[in-house]
């Protein structure tokens, strides 16, 4: 069975590579609009397991740390010290965990340090101690509206994936699910989980448009542009696990245009 990719973006890399001098994307994301009028909180959380960054995984070149500082220095050209971005991966605590720290000029080029495959990382699939440490930094900072986006084929391995898909939804803020290919994982995400899907026909510039939807949703004046045709940034999933005999399960997708 062929397991999907995301479609290779203009922001080409090494894995893992933060190297400023990748071409410049022939993607749009929008106007980001003013500061928002209150404090606010976005935690990228990533997924580097093999499934994502092996040869046949669902980003293999690591797009979506390019797309993802892409969506951050477009914002943060009209960034205020109130707007915070933290960068978190499974394998918390790394090296590659980076803030809160102010989403603009002077504040982007930490956070990039974060958008890359922590070299102290073991590669987990297990998403709770990533969920749990997003928790923490959110209750720190209780004042602000917080919003955390997972960025996961969702093919997880934790003990007990019920209970953390339950305290995934019970994080203290909006809570982003950005699937990373075509097959999803089992179970129900919550309702309260917005849910982009990212495939294999989607074009450059998925990733990025999902997370520049996160980032400007506080933002007065602010405006995507998505490209047409593009399901990435138009349509919501609802994903919907199976359990199956023998652990497995089958993974249905239904639909749903917002």
């Amino acid at each position: 069975m062929n397991r999907a990719r995301l479609l290779p973006s203009h922001l080409l890399g090494t894995r893992g590579s933060t190297s400023s001098r990748q071409a410049e994307p022939t993607y749009g994301l929008g106007d980001p609009g003013r500061p928002a009028t209150m404090p606010t909180l976005l935690i990228a959380d990533f997924d580097n397991s093999g499934s994502v960054t092996s040869p046949d995984g669902t980003d293999p070149l690591s797009n979506r740390f390019a797309e993802v500082a892409h969506a951050f220095a477009v914002v943060a050209r009209r960034g205020a010290d109130h707007e915070l971005g933290a960068v978190v991966h499974f394998d918390t605590p790394t090296s590659s965990d980076v803030g809160p720290l102010p989403i603009t000029r002077r504040g982007l080029r930490a956070l990039r340090s974060g958008l890359r495959v922590p070299p102290d990382g073991r590669g987990t699939s297990a998403l709770a101690p990533s969920v749990h440490r997003a928790g923490e930094i959110a209750e720190a900072y209780p004042d602000h509206q917080a919003t955390l986006v997972v960025l996961s084929d969702f093919l997880l391995t934790d003990t007990e994936p019920a209970v953390t898909l339950s305290d995934l939804a019970a994080f203290p803020g909006q809570v982003h699910a950005v699937v990373l290919g075509v097959r999803m994982p089992a179970g129900v995400l919550n309702e309260r989980i917005t849910v982009t899907h990212v495939g294999r026909d989607d074009p450059p510039g998925a990733v990025a448009r999902a997370l520049f939807h996160s980032l400007t949703t506080y933002r007065p004046g602010s405006s995507a542009h998505h490209a047409a045709g593009d399901p990435g940034a138009s349509s919501q999933r609802r994903m919907l696990w199976i359990p199956q005999r023998g652990g497995r399960s089958r993974r249905t997708v239904i639909d749903r245009t917002q």
